[in-house]
């Protein structure tokens, strides 16, 4: 049997919506307020859990003054209970109120953060500065969805370079504190399936970004790459902010990929000449393993699934668990670099069927039942799944 770690860890994110509104999951699922939920994550078997430490609630003032209280209560029961806590500093986020994904200040700022944090817990290994960067700066600053609630390829430019540059320097200023800390950077594991060749030059442009925060990290996106141009002259991104990330490679110790349902895309032409984009399992979906496989043979990094959650009844959630553990296995055997399986949103989530827009209370169970802050969550049959697959592994931890 193959071996490789397996994660539990809650659903942690808070973004800002708006210029006045914030979406703050540790609080809506209850995860804040319950001290037990450690417990809880030990229970599973499970060597790791990605554990938030964030900005936005931490140090809303100066970044170089957090306030560590709740992150230290948290972060040390879980290394008690034998759980390693994998730090992510911010989650889908844009920082406080006076930063933001696209001001100038944000990866100094940031930096500082991180700093501050390493300070007070040199212990912890691993770091995930910011979850999923390339999704962020998609929704933010693209999109629309999220502060800055931008829509053009300048903004989504300075967004994504701008959270590069923030975790360079926020590793640099971890490893100062700790010479040995590892860096985890977690995105999207996508597919795009064309459908009508007209708008073949777009997907392959997003055949090739979905691989762009990680490859801005290894100091990759340099002249001839195919997002150079796009980026120096679409996105208006300066030459200079380039060559600072390729003069200091920062590449990830370890590529934790989120894997849903709606990660594979499937883009055509509808019959009244507009473009589409649906769900890919409408059509076909490739699934995990090949898309697992190709990621690795393109940046040749340890990898594993640190995300694994759909939005489905509890023998919907056990199937799609068990499939990404049989794909990580068979990768694993072919001798593959695979480090983790990470279980997802450990206490349920909030309506993420409007990716947040709107508050319609539509919760989902995780590996426990979704409760309020005075309930305590139940155990679903994805935490036994979970247990039972924890049995199974030889080991805990993979080297």
């Amino acid at each position: 049997m193959a071996a490789f770690e397996l994660w539990a860890s809650p659903e942690p994110t808070v973004a800002r919506i708006d210029a006045r509104t914030y979406r703050d999951q540790l609080a809506e699922t209850g995860h804040q307020a319950r001290d037990g939920d450690v417990d809880l994550i030990a229970d599973l078997g499970v060597s790791g859990s990605r554990y938030p430490v964030l900005w936005e609630k931490t140090a809303p003032d100066d970044p170089a003054r957090p306030d560590l209280r709740w992150a230290r209560a948290r972060l040390e029961a879980l290394r008690d209970a034998g759980v390693e806590p994998i730090v992510t500093l911010l989650h889908h986020g844009s920082g406080p109120p006076h930063t933001s994904l696209v001001a100038p200040d944000f990866p100094e700022k940031f930096a500082a953060y991180a700093q501050a944090v390493a300070r007070a817990f040199p212990w912890v290994r691993r770091w995930t500065p910011i979850n999923e960067p390339l999704t962020t700066a998609r929704f933010s600053a693209l999109y629309g969805h999220w502060y800055p609630n931008e829509r053009s390829d300048a903004a989504f430019g300075a967004a994504i370079v701008n959270q590069a540059l923030a975790m360079q320097a926020a590793m640099e200023r971890i490893r100062r504190e700790n010479p040995s800390a590892e860096f985890v950077i977690t995105e999207d594991l996508q597919s795009f399936t064309l459908l009508d060749e007209r708008v073949a030059s777009y997907v392959e442009h997003k055949r090739e970004r979905m691989y762009l925060s990680i490859e801005l990290m290894m100091g990759r996106i340099r002249e001839g790459h195919p997002l150079f141009a796009y980026l120096t002259e679409k996105a208006q991104v300066a030459v200079a902010s380039l060559e600072r990330l390729c003069a200091a490679p920062t590449p990830p110790d370890l590529v934790g990929w989120n894997y849903y349902p709606n990660s594979e895309r499937a883009l055509g032409v509808a019959a009244d000449g507009t473009a589409f984009n649906r769900p890919a399992r409408e059509v076909q979906a490739i699934g995990a393993e090949p898309l697992l496989r190709a990621a690795y043979r393109r940046l040749g990094l340890p990898f594993g699934l640190s995300e694994v959650h759909c939005h489905a009844d509890e023998a919907g959630r056990v199937s799609w668990l068990r499939e990404r553990y049989d794909d990580l296995v068979l990768l694993a055997q072919e001798g593959l670099p695979v480090r983790m399986l990470g279980a997802w949103a450990a206490f349920g989530l909030v309506d993420w069927n409007s990716l947040l827009m709107r508050r319609d209370g539509v919760r989902e169970d995780g590996i426990y039942t979704f409760a309020s802050a005075d309930e305590r969550p139940q155990p679903t049959a994805v935490a036994a799944e979970l247990r039972a697959l924890s049995r199974a592994q030889p080991v805990h931890a993979a080297s």
